[in-house]
């Protein structure tokens, strides 16, 4: 049946899966999946299934489900130029996220089956809706930077005899496996004892294979190296610069984004990145390409996500925007970029500002002649009612002190970090939730966030001084109802 097939090893020799092998309910729940409609409601349903069934899955399972043409269909869904029902590309994107997150296979095979045309549709998708797709580039920035680590260095300990990337040299960085570093939620059911049951039972138990329980033993906690072992600023093992590389016109896409590394320089100053990285990240069928993608538009990821979330907006539905956020931050702190990161942050946010106050002079100009037309009209009464004529002093504001404000990006990613701070310091299931979904300890999100709100003016800090934050709810006192006392 398939779960012998998927854990006999042969789902990562065989090119897909196998005809006239017997369906277990993950095969039947995808197939469902790929027969319902856009507007179906069981669509999300069916999708929900499987990625929780995913979330917890061994790399044999996510390569099963990839090769079952689940990858295939997301991407026709994502790139498809019909109407999106509501919720339908968060479902779409989200699923194909848990599909390859941590699995360097499973991303090879589905960046290995991109065009040109097709790599940059599906990107354009992704940075045009980043509320819908933002937990599908984490998912795919967690697993370049796991490959990454593994090029720089040598895993931990060698590989065992039931390591699925023991051949592959792309595989994803491992660190030391077994019971003893087992401390994410992922692993909470790991160490429970089987109980066995009368053999007359209507339902027989199966018992795990020898191949389950090696696969299970080789299986890491740790997806990274400590970052105190990284002393360069690498990615895929290629020393990379500390800043970004300046906008290239031709290969501008949406809002700013790169797609493609320019083609026309011959010099290494036209793309630093692109070029240490060689000529694979010129192919958009590598993960050398989707590296250089990740890398080269982080500082506007990071501004795209902040638009759509501040302090009077944030909510349970949009967090996972913050959280990725701090991911993107994390790891340019890995890769020593974070001043750089910062400072190209800082350049979009004035360029913005600077661009705002133009179109409100602009605007200003058109008003104020608008009204001088229609008090000449009106004199000789070629109009018979009153319109209000702008004030020609009006001023322009270009950073507003109001909290929630998203014209300043930069303050605003401070009072989001100072809600991050209040709400995951006091939720200890909210903080294994983030271990879970990343494989990073907290203390790592953590460091990474009183990096950025030092707010001493550092290269590393989002603003040069303390602002007013709202007081916390942990620091106020608890309301007492005031009732009478029962006396006698």
């Amino acid at each position: 049946d398939e779960r012998q097939y998927v854990f006999s090893g042969r789902v990562w020799l065989d090119g897909e899966k196998p005809a006239g092998l017997r369906e277990g309910l993950f095969s039947k729940v995808i197939g469902a999946f790929f027969q319902e409609p856009d507007d179906s409601p069981y669509r999300f349903w069916l999708a929900s299934c499987a990625e929780s069934y995913l979330r917890g899955s061994s790399p044999h399972e996510q390569l099963f489900a990839a090769k079952s043409g689940l990858l295939h269909h997301l991407v026709k869904e994502i790139i498809s130029d019909r109407l999106h029902c509501a919720g339908s590309l968060q479902t779409s994107f989200d699923l194909l996220g848990e599909a390859c997150k941590g699995n360097s296979e499973v991303l090879h095979l589905l960046v290995s089956s991109l065009d040109e045309e097709t790599f940059r549709k599906l990107m354009s998708a992704a940075a045009a809706n980043l509320v819908d797709s933002n937990v599908f580039l984490r998912s795919l920035l967690l697993t370049v930077e796991r490959i990454s680590a593994a090029r720089l260095f040598k895993s931990v300990e060698g590989p065992k005899a039931a390591d699925p990337w023991r051949d592959h040299d792309y595989g994803p960085w491992t660190g030391h496996s077994g019971t003893d570093t087992r401390f994410y939620l992922t692993h909470s059911w790991w160490d429970a004892s089987i109980l066995p049951i009368e053999n007359n039972s209507r339902n027989k138990l199966k018992t795990r294979s020898a191949n389950e329980e090696a696969y299970d033993d080789a299986r890491s906690s740790d997806w990274f190296p400590p970052e105190c072992t990284l002393d360069q600023a690498t990615i895929l093992g290629e020393s990379i610069p500390s800043r970004e590389t300046s906008p290239i016109d031709s290969t501008v896409g949406y809002s700013g984004w790169l797609f493609s590394p320019p083609t026309t320089s011959l010099s290494v100053q036209g793309d630093p990145l692109a070029w240490a990285l060689g000529d694979a990240a010129f192919q958009p069928n590598t993960i050398e390409r989707l590296a250089w993608f990740l890398i080269t538009n982080q500082s506007r990821l990071l501004r795209d996500l902040l638009r759509v979330v501040d302090l009077r907006n944030i909510n349970h539905e949009n967090i996972c925007c913050l959280n990725t956020a701090v991911v993107v931050a994390m790891f340019a702190s890995r890769r020593k970029q974070l001043p750089g990161l910062l400072h190209e942050l800082k350049r979009l946010n004035l360029e913005e500002q600077e661009a705002a106050t133009r179109r409100c002079e602009a605007r200003r100009e058109e008003e104020t002649t608008e009204g001088i037309m229609v008090k000449s009209m009106k004199l000789l009464n070629i109009v018979e009612y009153d319109t209000p004529l702008p004030s020609p002093n009006r001023s322009l504001r270009r950073v507003s002190s109001v909290l929630g404000d998203r014209t300043d990006v930069l303050r605003n990613f401070r009072e989001l970090l100072w809600f991050w701070s209040e709400y995951y310091i006091h939720r200890g299931r909210d903080r294994l939730s983030l271990e879970f979904s990343s494989h990073v300890r907290f203390q790592e999100w953590y460091k990474v966030v009183l990096t950025l709100t030092e707010d001493d003016g550092s290269n590393t800090s989002l603003i040069c001084r303390p602002v007013k934050l709202p007081k916390s709810p942990y620091q106020r006192a608890a309301r007492i109802v005031d009732t009478p006392r029962r006396t006698g």
